[in-house]
């Protein structure tokens, strides 16, 4: 009997053990999901009053899908979040001016042609959570000069922007910068 009883006793035992060693034990977390599915990239360029005034500033931008897209700036500041819809993709924008028609040349004092951009890069899985660091990068250039010389900057710049950035995302979420060119 007692032989019996030891035997069950292990049984049980054993019994109880196998059953708490389940593969649905909620005391055991989830394994993170680390596999990227997009890009979240946002954009962002401020120009001068002067800029602003005297040139139409136009914007070229890839869009969620990889296509790109062009907005007027309407403002000094223009900014814009993009989501892209996968991974490989590509995100960036440029911005690119023309003299407006009646710009006054013959104006006295300095023409401030000073402009800046910067941008903002993550990556996502599919329940968009952030993986992975935050990459941010910011730069700004420009000059000074008379009304006289406004015309010859122009010419210039024309059909070459005075600010751009592109970079290529790959399957795994790393992004390298890239050209427009």
């Amino acid at each position: 009997m007692k032989k019996n009883l030891m035997t069950l006793a292990a049984v049980l035992c054993c019994t109880a053990l196998f059953t708490s060693c389940g593969k649905n034990n909620p005391d055991q977390p989830e394994a993170p999901d680390t596999t990227p599915v997009s890009a979240v990239m946002t954009y962002a360029f401020t120009v001068t009053d002067d800029l602003f005034s005297a040139f139409n500033l136009t914007v070229e931008y890839y869009d969620a899908t990889g296509e790109v897209k062009t907005e007027t700036m309407t403002s000094k500041e223009w900014t814009k979040t993009v989501k892209t819809t996968k991974l490989p993709a590509t995100l960036g924008a440029r911005v690119k001016m023309q003299l407006k028609d009646g710009f006054d040349s013959s104006k006295e004092g300095v023409f401030s042609a000073k402009h800046a951009y910067g941008y903002e890069y993550y990556v996502v899985n599919k329940s968009n959570e952030k993986l992975g660091n935050t990459v941010s990068n910011s730069s700004s250039g420009g000059v000074d000069m008379k009304y006289e010389k406004v015309t010859a900057y122009a010419e210039r710049y024309q059909d070459k922007p005075i600010m751009k950035f592109l970079f290529n995302f790959a399957a795994d979420g790393n992004a390298t910068s890239g050209s427009w060119e």
